[in-house]
């Protein structure tokens, strides 16, 4: 096999934008999207390793593989919240689209340096 690609859930804007109001569709991209993120961060870190200018130092290595394990357990952290939401979406609605909003960094971190597909 020489190469692998990570498929992430679908959202599209309209999709995104519904989940403001429908808790079910919060909690999908919650769950989803934390799972995607943290699969797709640990394959970058079992699988892959770290090249360009991280290749410069060894700091920088640890670095690379920090800033992989960090967005992992924020993808986890995600989920968790996302579970969370579903136990009362009417009152925690809010706490989940921020939790919505703030996971597009890690989304970025990780696609940034590596993407989603993983090459040997």
């Amino acid at each position: 096999m020489d190469s692998f690609c990570i498929q992430m859930p679908t959202a599209a804007p309209e999709e995104m934008a519904d989940a403001a109001h429908d808790g079910k569709k919060l909690v999908r991209i919650l769950v989803g999207g934390g799972a995607g993120k943290a699969a797709a961060a640990l394959v970058l870190a079992l699988h892959r390793s770290p090249g360009g200018v991280f290749l410069r130092g060894r700091a920088l290595v640890y670095a690379y593989y920090g800033v992989l394990v960090a967005v992992a357990l924020l993808g986890a952290v995600e989920v968790a919240v996302g579970f969370w939401v579903a136990g009362d979406p009417d009152r925690r609605r809010r706490w989940g689209r921020l939790a919505v909003w703030v996971s597009v960094i890690p989304l970025v971190v990780v696609a940034g340096l590596g993407g989603f597909a993983v090459l040997k």
